[in-house]
C-alpha cells in the first residue's frame, strides 16, 4: 500500500500523534471509542486537515504542513464506507452508487459513461436487480452493498471502511468480510477498516493495528 503518516491533529482529550507505514493489502484498526479512529479516516481521506506534519501515498503527496499544501478530498481518490453508511435517503439505488461520479469535477462523465460505471459495479457487487429501488425499503446487507458500490465507483486508491459490518447480523456480516476481501483482491485495492471485534480483523487480515493514547501501535 505505502500510505505514510507523520502527523498531529489536536481533539478534544487527547492528540492524534501518529507515524505509521501502511503496506499490508487489508489493514484493521481496533480501539475504544472516542479514541480518534473516526478522526484518524477523515485527515487521511482529506475532510479534516492535519495540524502538522504529512500524508503520502505511494509518489503523491496528499498533504505537508510544511510546505502549505493540502489536496482537497476530491483528488485523493479515496473510498470512503461511513460508519452510518451516510445513503441518501431520498436518492434511489442507482442516484446513490452515481453520486460521486455527478459531483466529482475530475470524474464527472456523461451519462451513458456513468451508467457503464453504475452497471458494472453494481453487477459486481449482484446488486443491480435493485438499482431503482428506494434505499429506505433495502435490508442491511443490501444497503452495504449501496455504501460498497458508491464508494468504489470513483476507482479508488485506497478504501477506508469504518466499522462496516456494525448491524448486521452473523450470516450477512460474513458474506460482507468475503465481499471485502474479494474487491480488495479482484480491484488490487488496499483496505483500511475500523472494527470493535477481534474476530472481524483476525478473519481479514495479520495485520492488527490498535489506536491508544493517540497513537497507532501493533496489536
Amino acid at each position: 500500500m505505502n500510505l505514510k503518516l507523520a502527523f498531529s491533529k489536536q481533539m478534544p482529550f487527547h492528540d492524534l500523534k501518529v507515524d505509521y507505514e501502511f503496506n499490508a493489502q487489508i489493514t484493521a484498526i481496533m480501539g475504544a471509542s472516542g479514541v480518534g479512529k473516526s478522526t484518524l479516516f477523515q485527515c487521511i481521506s482529506g475532510l479534516k486537515p492535519i495540524d502538522q506534519g504529512k500524508i503520502e501515498f505511494g509518489e503523491l503527496l496528499f498533504e505537508d504542513t510544511s510546505i502549505a499544501l493540502r489536496l482537497p478530498a476530491s483528488e485523493r481518490k479515496i473510498g470512503y464506507l461511513f460508519q452510518n453508511l451516510a445513503l441518501f435517503p431520498n436518492l434511489n439505488v442507482f442516484e446513490n452508487i452515481a453520486f460521486g461520479l455527478k459531483v466529482n469535477k475530475t470524474t464527472r462523465k456523461n451519462k451513458e459513461a456513468i451508467e457503464r460505471q453504475v452497471r458494472y459495479i453494481s453487477d459486481y457487487l449482484q446488486i443491480s436487480h435493485l438499482l431503482y429501488s428506494s434505499v429506505q425499503k433495502l435490508s442491511g446487507g443490501e444497503k452495504q452493498r449501496v455504501a460498497m458500490a458508491r464508494a468504489m465507483i470513483v476507482n479508488p486508491r485506497l478504501l477506508l471502511l469504518d466499522e462496516p459490518f456494525n448491524g448486521l447480523d452473523e450470516e450477512t456480516r460474513f458474506i460482507c468480510m468475503d465481499l471485502v476481501r474479494e474487491m480488495a483482491r479482484d480491484f488490487d485495492i488496499p483496505v483500511i477498516f475500523v472494527t470493535h471485534y477481534r474476530s472481524e480483523a483476525q478473519m481479514l487480515t495479520d495485520e492488527i493495528l490498535r489506536l491508544k493514547g493517540g497513537q497507532l501501535e501493533k496489536d
